[in-house]
């Protein structure tokens, strides 16, 4: 505080952050959270979200508290206008605008991109993105338009190894800074409540995250009836020997692409074995809450990625289904040994994983500590940073 009793104010450049945010999906909303908390840590800099407001950010949003947040996500006219509007405001408001967190960098075309690159042209305005990965692309044109227009910002943090090789390869590397997830930015930023000890008697609480994934892609995927048939029938003899809840987790709310009849079905079948079972929907703009629910598990196990890395920050047992190559890039980043990967490819069956992971109850992965300190990196990097102001 100053004299007068207000907090100082910030001297940073205005960074708005864009991403999937406020559609429903717990992983996209968390990047929200931690970029804008992140920025007015590290970069000293008023955050400005693209999006509705979220529980937990620093800093403004975009769209009013009074907007419904279902206008603002809906598919049709309604929700593109929101979105169109909303993202116009940012690039006339902002000294830089950060594409933050998620598979952003993609052959898909969208509006942003071509605002983006007038706002640049005509006012100035830095581009810069932040935890995000790069590709896949099908044909080289997709590959040289991404290179061009990434050549425009101003800096580049990917989350992954393979994200980095597509950086060298398009010749970004004077911009690009091999970064990590951001959803390791949590322990720093104080959003992971303390695990509360078990106490003799409690029961053993199982998460699990499905996910409504295309099973026909290009990438190999696990049969979801098969790996949740698994689960189900481990977890209802286990119950016979101890006593176990579990809490089902829907982690994307989208009426469309979402997971709620997945998590619904789940826990359906898992009382017709007389196993407890909640489904906690994301359904409220509070992804931090839902990271405290996956802190009170005892093991995890999760489709959605962002399941499995909040799992692991927490200090969580899990095991991932290996859907996506993100899946298998984050699994490899921090050494999740196969006999707690979900693969179309491994040797054990899909109930030696879940059995493995209910006996051991270990992490089995590296600690998050390196991972942690590798994603402050992300912002201490940026050209926006306090250190490098005060330099």
């Amino acid at each position: 505080m100053d004299s007068s009793g207000s907090p100082p104010r910030l001297q940073g450049p205005r960074s708005a952050f864009t991403g999937y945010y406020g559609m429903r999906n717990f992983g996209d909303d968390l990047f929200g959270v931690i970029c804008t908390q992140a920025a007015q840590r590290w970069w000293d800099a008023p955050a400005l979200l693209v999006g509705p407001p979220l529980t937990g950010m620093a800093g403004r949003s975009t769209v009013p508290a009074f907007y419904p947040p279902d206008w603002y996500g809906a598919m049709g006219a309604l929700g593109k206008s929101s979105r169109l509007l909303s993202f116009a405001s940012a690039t006339l408001t902002s000294d830089v605008l950060v594409m933050g967190g998620g598979s952003v960098i993609t052959a898909r075309e969208s509006f942003r991109k071509p605002m983006m690159q007038a706002a640049r042209r005509h006012r100035g305005l830095q581009l810069a993105a932040v935890g995000v990965s790069i590709g896949p692309f099908s044909e080289p044109a997709q590959e040289e338009a991404a290179a061009s227009f990434l050549d425009r910002f101003q800096y580049l943090s990917v989350r992954d190894q393979r994200s980095f090789e597509w950086t060298r390869r398009m010749g970004l590397s004077a911009q690009t800074h091999a970064g990590c997830d951001l959803a390791a930015l949590l322990p720093s930023l104080e959003a992971i409540p303390k695990r509360e000890p078990r106490r003799p008697g409690d029961p053993l609480r199982i998460g699990v995250a499905p996910c409504n994934y295309n099973e026909a892609g290009a990438y190999p995927a696990p049969s979801q009836a098969a790996w949740q048939q698994a689960l189900v029938d481990v977890v209802a003899r286990w119950s016979r020997q101890r006593e176990v809840v579990v809490d089902v987790f829907s982690l994307n709310e989208h009426p469309q692409h979402g997971d709620a009849a997945l998590a619904d079905a789940l826990a359906a079948q898992l009382r017709q074995h007389a196993v407890p079972a909640n489904v906690l929907n994301y359904t409220r703009p509070d992804p931090l809450a839902m990271v405290a629910a996956i802190n009170r598990c005892d093991a995890m196990i999760s489709a959605r990625l962002h399941g499995a890395i909040v799992a692991w920050l927490c200090g969580v047992p899990f095991a991932i289904v290996d859907y996506h190559r993100k899946c298998r890039d984050f699994a490899d980043d921090i050494g999740l040994p196969a006999h707690r990967r979900i693969t179309t490819e491994q040797g054990e069956s899909f109930s030696d994983v879940i059995i493995a992971l209910l006996k051991e109850r270990e992490v089995g992965a590296a600690s998050p500590s390196v991972y942690t300190r590798k994603a402050q990196e992300i912002f201490l990097c940026a050209p926006w940073a306090r250190e490098h102001a005060d330099a």
